[in-house]
């Protein structure tokens, strides 16, 4: 099989050749200063520049990607011509504000932007038809995304993935209001959270239509998300989720569904296990990632119970493993999450998060050349 068929053939539960690799993406790439730590371990003289300022990642060039045997190749969207990302010097670090009119710094001492000022932080229900929202039709979102999805379809090499979260309308919401007051009005201002989620979700589809126009049919996956869990549990009650983001999850796939024959991956990081049967209930084809050090994110019980119906996409341990365990060590971790969850496909393996800064090379190299070893079909007797 070539990268294209055996992708396409794990996420729709059958049996690859080989457990299909990613690295690229929104939430499964990897921080520039890792990258450009393995491309000198590799013996190669040049550095890639950042390509997601707020994450602090690169995209990935093709020769390393052809050497770690990726399967996936992204469609991103472009810069929009209304905003420039042009960060200040300020007393507190480096500040950005973004074409939502948020503001991030990031200081000497971190490693990536971090969101510092919510402009709807005091607004009410009244002021969101007064705010200056972006246009999520702006041109430049589409530099090179017809051209870019095209080419890649028609050489029919590599599973061609749509990275469409656009900050995801559901995380965007929280950013506009700040994360503590976003959720203080879940309790207390319940009115103002339907109100705005409302807003972000529009401008979201509006956002869709303008990007999938002219490049679904050539998608083999588009990319969705919002965080709605952490460690031990999720961020709101179930009650909370079916009201508030559920419907609204169900109108973005119902929309997406009918712009593309591509399968729809949901990221959410966290213990987002009890969430799993109304992601089904959606729609949603791909959970990432399989945050395995999160409560109740056991790769096996996960495979059982729901390896049918859902794909799992991720799973490398970049908490603990990855920053800090040896090269044995990821390897045993990658052999324990094919032996999980590869057996009769749906599984798509990468880091569970962005890969970070502080992972050695000899541990991204593994990380890629044990699925070689392990996650080949017919899967190893010793696995």
């Amino acid at each position: 099989m070539n990268s294209k068929e055996r992708f396409l053939a794990a996420i729709n539960h059958e049996v690859p050749d080989r457990v299909p690799l990613d690295l690229g993406g929104w939430v499964t790439t990897i921080s520039a200063i890792a990258y450009n730590n393995v491309l000198k371990h590799l013996g190669i003289n040049r550095e890639r520049q950042v390509f997601d300022w707020l994450r602090q990642t690169v995209d990935p060039e093709e020769d390393l990607l052809e050497r770690l045997g990726v399967d996936t190749r992204y469609v991103n969207i472009g810069k929009p011509q209304s905003w420039e990302f042009t960060p200040k010097r300020t007393e507190r670090g480096l500040y950005v504000v973004d074409e939502w009119g948020c503001g991030f710094v990031k200081t000497p001492t971190t490693l990536y932007y971090n969101l510092i000022d919510s402009p709807l932080a005091k607004a009410k229900i009244s002021d969101l038809d007064s705010y200056a929202w972006p246009d999520p039709r702006d041109p430049g979102y589409l530099d090179g995304v017809a051209e870019r999805a095209g080419k890649l379809a028609e050489e029919g090499r590599y599973a061609v993935i749509g990275d469409f979260a656009w900050e995801t309308w559901y995380e965007r919401a929280w950013k506009l209001r700040g994360m503590e007051q976003f959720y203080m009005d879940m309790a207390l201002n319940r009115d103002f959270i339907h109100a705005i989620l409302d807003k972000t979700l529009e401008l979201h589809l509006e956002f869709l239509n303008h990007v999938l126009s002219v490049c679904g049919e050539y998608l083999d996956v588009v990319i969705q998300g919002g965080d709605l869990a952490g460690q031990k549990t999720t961020l709101i009650s179930p009650a909370d989720y079916r009201e508030f983001v559920k419907p609204r999850q169900a109108k973005a796939i119902e929309f997406i569904r009918s712009k593309t024959h591509a399968k729809i991956f949901y990221h959410t990081c966290g213990a987002a296990s009890s969430l799993i049967p109304d992601f089904i209930d959606v729609g949603i084809d791909i959970l990432n990632p399989v945050q395995v050090r999160a409560h109740g994110m056991d790769a096996k019980i996960l495979k059982d119970r729901f390896g049918d119906k859902i794909c799992f996409w991720g799973g490398v341990d970049s908490q603990q493993v990855l920053p800090t365990g040896s090269p044995a060590d990821v390897e045993s971790e990658v052999r324990d999450l094919v032996r999980a969850m590869a057996p009769g496909g749906g599984l798509v393996v990468c880091s569970v998060h962005n890969i970070q800064a502080d992972v050695p090379p000899e541990n991204v190299l593994a990380l890629y050349d044990s699925v070689a070893k392990w996650g080949t079909y017919p899967l190893p007797q010793d696995i």
